[in-house]
């Protein structure tokens, strides 16, 4: 809810005369993990996926921070997929897990490509078991 938000964004604030914002739309989490170009990378609404990808061995993984993909953001996509790499979208098997994934499709397939293994209704990147993500990840 708006009074209890799952997860709280740092605000505006002033420092020194200067305006500090944090604009999500601006930023990949975790990106800063990826230091060349990957064959693969796997793009994710949320933090947990973010984790629970890593754990699994899948790192390079970054979370759009919600269900849409920012020019900025598909930019930084693209610089962080080499050419000819892929870029993966696991987005939750919801409205919003669809809205992301065509936000994604959207800013990037012009320029990589993409693929989305869609998860079953209501599924999130969590549920899944690392031989679910070897089957949907699997060429």
């Amino acid at each position: 809810s708006e009074r209890n938000p799952k997860y709280l964004f740092p605000g505006e604030r002033v420092k020194d005369d200067v305006k500090i914002e944090f604009r999500k739309s601006l930023l990949l989490y975790n990106a800063h993990r990826i230091k060349v170009p990957v064959d693969h990378l796997f793009v994710v609404e949320g933090f947990t996926a973010t984790w629970w990808l890593w754990q699994t061995e899948y790192r390079n993984v970054v979370t759009l921070m919600g269900a849409d993909c920012s020019e900025a953001q598909g930019t930084l996509i693209v610089d962080l997929v080499k050419p000819d790499g892929k870029v993966w979208i696991l987005s939750d098997g919801d409205e919003a897990g669809t809205h992301c994934a065509e936000s994604l499709l959207r800013e990037v397939s012009p320029h990589r490509f993409v693929r989305w293994p869609r998860l079953r209704e209501n599924e999130q990147p969590t549920d899944c078991s690392t031989e679910d993500l070897i089957a949907l990840f699997g060429d």
